[in-house]
Formats: C-alpha cells, sequence, structure tokens
C-alpha cells in the first residue's frame, strides 16, 4: 500500500473492523477511543465489586458472513456457539409454556418447529415483508394475525430496535432475505462474553499488526483545510495529518453531526435497558425469548442472567431498583423451567443498564444518509450507515467499506465535499 498512516477515531465493532480491513495487506493505522476500553456497545464491563458483565445481549446469525469472516481473521470463530441447536425457545408468560420455533422458512416443514398461529396467508405475508417493494411499516404488512406476537414482532424489535408499528418493512426485509438461505438462520453467541470472544481477539490482532489504541481520546473537532482533513484536536493532543494521511470516522450520528453540522445525520434514536442478575446459571449458555412480558430475551450463563428490552423508550424513566424487582418477576419462572434454581421471592443482586441512544431509530421514514466520504481524505463508519439494519454485521461491512472508500480516486472526496462546508480552521 502507497497510502500513509489512517487515523481511526471510535474503536466499537466498526473502527476495529476498519483497522482490520487496514492492516490486512500491511497498511498502517492508529485508533483512538473516547472511552477507557474499546468495544463501544460490544465491551464486557468489569466493576470493581460485583460481577462482570456483557453491556448488552448481543447475538450473530450465521447469515452474517462480515462478521463470522471478522472472527476467522481474529481467531475467534469457534468461541461463538450455538446454544439452541434444535431451534429457538419462546416462552409465553401468559400461559406459563414454551415450545422451540424455527427462524427459517425451512424449519416449519415440520410443524413442531412452526410458530404459533402460522398459516397459508402469513406465508404469502412474510415474502410480501421480505420483498417489499415500497417503504412501510412492517405492521401495515403482517396485520393483527398471530404470527406477529409470535416470530415477526419480536424479530422486528431484535433486529430493528424499533416497533412494528413505526419500524421500516424494507430494512427487516433485508434482514429475512438473508435468513430465508438453508442454515443462514442459526443463531450464535459468545461462548464467555463479547469481551473475551470478540474485542479482544480484535485488539490483540491489532497490536500484533503495530496498531496503537489509545484510550481516553475524544476527538474535539477537525481541522480541515479546503477539502482535506489536516489535523485531529483530540483530548489532550492535536495531531497534525501529513498529506497522504487519512481519517475514518467510527462514530455514532450525533457525533459526526457535532463534528461536521452539515452533514445529513439521522437525529432519532431508540433506548435499549439490559438487567443483568447474578446468581449461578447455566454451565453452556442458554437463550430465550419471551412473549406477554416486558421482558424481550434472557441470556443465561454460567455465572450471571442478562435480560434484554428493546425499543425501550418507555422505561427509562423508571426506577432502576423497582424496574429490576418487575423483571425479575417476569424471568424467575422461566429460569425454574429451564433447571436455574430461581425464586421471585428471592431476587440477587442486578445491574440496571439503560443506554438512551442505543441504536438509531429504524422506522418507514427515509432515513438522513451522509456521504460516504464526505472530505477527500475522510470516510464514515457505523452501524447507522446504509440501508441494512444497525447490527454487529453492519458495523463490520460498514468499516470494511470505509477503508475501501479511502483507497478510490481522491475526487471521488471532492465532489462528496460539496455537499457541505465543514468548519475549517488554521493549523498552524
Amino acid at each position: 500500500m502507497t497510502a500513509g498512516r489512517t487515523h481511526i477515531v471510535g474503536a466499537g465493532i466498526a473502527g476495529l473492523s476498519a483497522a482490520l480491513a487496514i492492516t490486512r495487506e500491511g497498511g498502517e493505522a492508529v485508533l483512538y477511543e473516547a472511552a477507557p476500553q474499546p468495544g463501544g456497545r460490544c465491551r464486557t464491563i468489569r466493576p470493581e465489586r460485583g460481577f462482570a458483565h456483557d453491556n448488552g445481549t448481543h447475538v450473530l446469525f450465521t447469515a452474517n458472513r462480515h462478521a463470522l469472516n471478522l472472527l476467522k481473521t481474529v481467531g475467534a470463530r469457534d468461541r461463538w456457539i450455538e446454544p439452541e441447536r434444535k431451534g429457538l425457545p419462546l416462552y409465553d408468560t401468559r400461559t406459563g409454556r414454551m415450545r422451540q420455533i424455527g427462524l427459517s422458512p425451512w424449519s416449519w416443514l415440520w410443524r413442531s418447529h412452526r410458530p404459533t398461529g402460522l398459516g397459508i396467508t402469513d406465508l404469502a405475508r412474510i415474502l410480501r415483508l421480505a420483498f417489499s417493494a415500497q417503504e412501510c411499516p412492517v405492521a401495515s404488512i403482517i396485520g393483527d394475525r398471530p404470527i406477529m406476537d409470535s416470530l415477526i414482532g419480536p424479530l422486528t424489535i431484535a433486529v430493528l430496535n424499533t416497533s412494528p408499528d413505526v419500524a421500516s418493512a424494507q430494512r427487516l426485509g433485508l434482514a429475512l432475505r438473508r435468513l430465508m438461505w438453508p442454515r443462514a438462520s442459526r443463531l450464535l453467541v459468545a461462548g464467555t462474553g463479547l469481551g473475551e470472544d470478540l474485542v479482544r481477539p480484535a485488539v490483540e490482532t491489532l497490536r500484533v499488526r503495530g496498531v496503537p489504541i489509545l484510550a481516553g481520546q475524544r476527538l474535539r473537532h477537525l481541522v480541515t483545510s479546503r477539502d482535506r482533513v489536516i489535523g485531529l484536536s483530540l483530548t489532550d493532543r492535536t495531531v497534525a495529518l501529513s498529506p497522504d494521511e487519512r481519517v475514518i470516522l467510527a462514530l455514532p450520528p450525533y457525533e459526526i453531526g457535532r463534528l461536521l453540522p452539515a452533514l445529513p445525520v439521522p437525529r432519532r434514536f431508540e433506548a435499549i435497558l439490559n438487567v443483568h442478575f447474578r446468581l449461578p446459571g447455566s454451565e453452556s449458555p442458554r437463550f430465550i425469548g419471551i412473549t406477554g412480558a416486558r421482558s424481550q430475551w434472557l441470556l443465561a450463563r454460567r455465572d450471571h442472567v442478562s435480560v434484554t428490552i428493546s425499543a425501550a423508550d418507555a422505561t427509562l424513566n423508571e426506577n432502576a431498583a423497582d424496574l429490576a424487582s418487575a423483571i425479575w418477576h417476569e424471568i424467575a419462572p422461566i429460569l425454574s423451567h429451564i433447571g436455574i434454581d430461581a425464586s421471585a421471592a428471592r431476587q440477587p443482586e442486578a445491574r440496571v443498564v439503560k443506554e438512551k441512544r442505543a441504536t438509531i431509530r429504524q422506522d418507514a421514514t427515509l432515513l438522513p444518509q451522509p456521504p460516504l466520504r464526505p472530505l477527500a481524505n475522510l470516510a464514515l463508519a457505523g452501524d447507522w450507515l446504509g440501508a441494512l439494519p444497525a447490527t454487529i454485521e453492519s458495523a463490520v461491512i460498514s468499516g470494511e467499506e470505509a477503508a475501501a472508500v479511502l483507497e478510490r480516486s481522491p475526487s471521488a472526496g471532492m465532489h462528496a465535499a460539496r455537499h457541505h462546508s465543514p468548519r475549517r480552521e488554521d493549523a498552524a
């Protein structure tokens, strides 16, 4: 590679992916991260007291080819396991019953794996959703059918973090089309945790390749001249860029809007709430879907259980202790059902994690999208870019695309730069 060093701001999955792509063939990169550790939303939280747990529950499907290739690159593919080989267990809190459903349409050939209430007309609706030609809410296609409660609703909230009443049919359709391939819908989780099985292997691979990762470095502003970035003003330093150096901003949209205010970026977000309970759990991970309750997904590990509520704006103002108590009462019967000693009367130590801007709101409106290369030597990355749902897979893809777009002709960036007038400063 003839290009100079690439400065990557943001060491979440998109930034790590970009760094891996750039250094694959000997390129040089440096990563800056505002938080104390890399990983972004995929980090593992390790408090001085208490128990370690992932920030939230993240899963992959075998259809997520780019994410799985990243895991292979960093030597961590075998650390991701399939916790529910016989189908996804779905527990209905209204009836106290659990049944296994298939996430692949091919598995529905067996009656035991069909979602509750699935009929011939539902198959037509699902096909229409998967190949939606016009943008509309998911619920407007599926309607008030049992399949909404037993499959499409939970899947929409899990994939898009947006209520089916407003969620984008086209974004969900892209995910559904990928899941339709045989063996593409196998669900995978990190065997130990996201830190051990995703972030740390990626960081170790980058360090072997000579990539420094500088934590505690927030980008205060960009120093630009004409159509190029010529400096980075960080927390405790200003980095001057030579003419052959490039920049990738692997940041959420509100940070891009702060740094480049003329760029169009999404302004609406959805929250995710996770509650982690410390208790002896399952020797091998269990992943359970939940219907009829606020809780939506449950991941049981050896020493703790994590519960997720997506599209959680309505819960953000509730008291954390009250939330933990209510959710514990919801999941205690489920834990007992899968053989974990749990009683609603004995709530274990709990930790509530509220993320107010976990993802962009992926509704059926046209979302603002900036050019991937707004300046000649600057590209953008992040799970919120593009048409795919905002997931680990899209974060990996965006990092790879940011690295690729910087390899193209400089004129591409010059044309894109005409769409805005970034802040200019004297580098001297």
